[in-house]
């Protein structure tokens, strides 16, 4: 069986990775808050498009099944 021993210090690979790690991870956290707030923006929209389409779809209903003209707000 081998037996396989610690390094005393870490290798320079080991380091350098660590500090990019390091560096990356500080990045996204100082972006993490512009990137909640495109989040809430684009759910906001989403929003606004499925309440646009659930009127669109209502007064295309009334005029096709109903026969009615289309309301003057839409």
């Amino acid at each position: 069986m081998w037996v396989f021993t610690r390094r005393a210090q870490p290798s320079p690979e080991s380091e350098t990775a660590k500090r990019a790690a390091e560096k990356s991870l500080q990045e996204a956290q100082a972006r993490m808050p512009e990137a909640q707030a495109g989040l809430i923006e684009s759910r906001r929209v989403k929003e606004q498009l499925q309440a646009h389409n659930r009127t669109s779809y209502s007064d295309f209903v009334e005029v096709i099944v109903l026969g009615q003209k289309p309301s003057a707000a839409s």
